[in-house]
């Protein structure tokens, strides 16, 4: 009697988990759209973007709405930028290396000061409005290799023999072809429906890649397996702020901030036959694609503060509710392949999904000292606790996510994030700066964490327009792990091991007045 087994390898957690089967997980998605790495303004991220105490620029206003209170007069900037991040593969003993680069907008903004004619109590107060980006998701990898030990078709086939399905469950009927999707992995559909996965027995089945000797399972020669995933999106926070200044001494920020969500993902892995003649079924190639596009709205309210206790210095913080968003995706699986039967290829019907994830509070805190008007030192430090996100559908319901959210609470943690900046002005044009940043890990049991270093350059001309240039990478590597497919019967799937940093430029042009 045939007996096939299929083993889920418990990749037990963050980076790991997060791309099994290349499919995103909403874990993963969920820590991914609460995460921020600030860009903003080119003076921001050059200064390592610590400026909760400073103010006065508007790429601070996302992490402290105090920082417009100390404007006395009116500022207008667009920073247009470029992101580029590297990654590093290994994968069946070859290394790959792939990179991903997108043009950007990281801020556009307005400021306007209204004095309010007195030199004590509420001295001016301001409005804002900017567009800050906090995340980009650009970025790329693929990997290739030879091997006969397992196959993607393989453990399809092997899943579906453990449930023991009924193969006419999966035939697409003519007058109803997307029937057998909505009972039934769409990979199962689309496999049986191209003749990449056939019967062995009842409720037995083989992959296109598989021969069958007795009882026996085997690749009977070497496929050359590869893969390729591709991400682009963003998160733009717009800001409507409120600011006032009391005596030059007490600044406080408030922030509507809405946030426009954007991701598109794209993934494929393919086998291809090094000798077909040796394969019963024709086998000569195949491949998987999948494509999914998520889109939303996020909305959180923020209050910050700056003080000047005592001349050159200054103390700022600011805490943000939790983000709301609210989520739309679509999703589409597609397979082709070549066998003895023909080239075949099938799409699955369009998939759509709606849901909601709330993110933590996060809160700032931060310290600056200026020394006249030539030099200024800052340091912040930021905390916000992910394994308190939560994931339901659209009606607020999370009973529906509550795998991923004993995930969220169980893998995922506080993290202490550390912002250092420097900015000095050797003469009055022309300003200096570097910066520092560290984000720790979210996870518990992988080092997710980042360390960034900036530096930067600003000219100021007497007409109230500047101009300044940051440069941002990340210093260490982010690495990654993950399976190809599930274990199955006595085969191992394959690892991609991956490891990957990313770099930006930033360019603001702006004019005070």
């Amino acid at each position: 009697m045939y007996k096939r087994l299929i083993i889920v390898t418990a990749l037990a957690a963050g980076a790991l988990q997060a791309y099994a089967q290349l499919t995103p997980q909403y874990y993963n998605n969920a820590l991914l759209f609460s995460s921020q790495f600030y860009d903003g303004t080119a003076r921001s991220v050059a200064m390592g973007n610590a400026m909760t105490a400073l103010g006065g620029d508007l790429g601070a206003l996302s992490y402290n709405p105090a920082a417009s209170g100390v404007y006395r007069y009116t500022e207008i900037t667009l920073t247009p930028s470029v992101y580029s991040s590297i990654t590093n593969t290994s994968f069946l003993g070859n290394t790959m290396q792939a990179d991903k680069s997108r043009l950007s907008l990281s801020n556009v903004g307005w400021v306007g000061s209204f004095e309010t004619g007195r030199t004590r109590g509420l001295v001016n107060f301001n409005f804002a409005i900017t567009a800050n980006q906090s995340n980009n998701f650009a970025w790329r990898s693929s990997g290739s290799g030879i091997q006969n030990s397992s196959s993607y078709l393989g453990s399809i086939a092997a899943g579906m023999s453990a449930t023991g399905i009924d193969a006419n469950s999966l035939t697409m009927p003519e007058n109803d072809p997307t029937l057998p999707f909505y009972r039934n992995p769409s990979s199962w559909v689309l496999g049986w429906n191209t003749g990449l996965i056939d019967t062995v027995t009842n409720g037995t089945f083989k992959g296109a890649t598989e021969n069958v000797n007795g009882s026996n399972f085997n690749i009977p020669g070497s496929l050359n397996q590869s893969y390729y995933r591709e991400r682009t999106g963003y998160v733009e926070d717009i800001i409507f702020n409120f600011a006032g200044n009391v005596s030059d001494i007490f600044f406080f920020g408030v922030n509507l901030t809405l946030q426009s969500i954007w991701m598109n993902e794209y993934t494929s892995i393919s086998e291809t036959a090094a000798n077909p003649n040796l394969f019963d079924s024709g086998f000569t190639d195949f491949t998987r694609e999948y494509r999914m596009t998520t889109s939303g709205l996020g909305v959180n309210v923020e209050a910050g503060f700056i003080v000047r206790p005592v001349a050159g210095l200054t103390i700022g913080g600011s805490i943000s509710t939790p983000t709301w968003m609210f989520l739309n995706e679509t999703w589409m699986e597609s397979m082709n392949g070549n066998t003895s039967l023909g080239r075949a290829a099938i799409d699955s019907p369009l998939g759509e999904n709606s849901y909601r994830i709330t993110s933590p509070f996060r809160w700032n805190v931060g310290v600056g000292y200026t020394v006249g008007g030539f030099l200024a030192i800052a340091v912040d430090y930021e905390r916000t606790n992910y394994s308190n996100i939560v994931l339901a559908d659209n009606s607020g319901n999370s009973s529906l996510y509550q795998a991923d959210n004993e995930y969220i609470s169980t893998y995922y943690r506080a993290v202490n994030n550390l912002r250092a900046g420097i900015e000095a002005w050797p003469i009055p044009q022309l300003a200096l700066r570097l910066g520092y940043n560290y984000y720790s890990s979210p996870d518990r049991d992988f080092d997710l964490s980042r360390h960034y270093a900036s530096a930067g350059i600003g000219f100021r001309a007497l007409s109230g327009f500047f101009i300044d240039l940051a440069y941002q990478q990340q210093c260490n590597q982010s690495l990654s792990s993950f399976q190809l497919y599930d274990n199955y019967d006595n085969f191992t799937a394959p690892i991609a091991d991956e490891r990957f940093r990313d770099w930006k430029i930033l360019l603001t042009l702006g004019w005070r007045f």
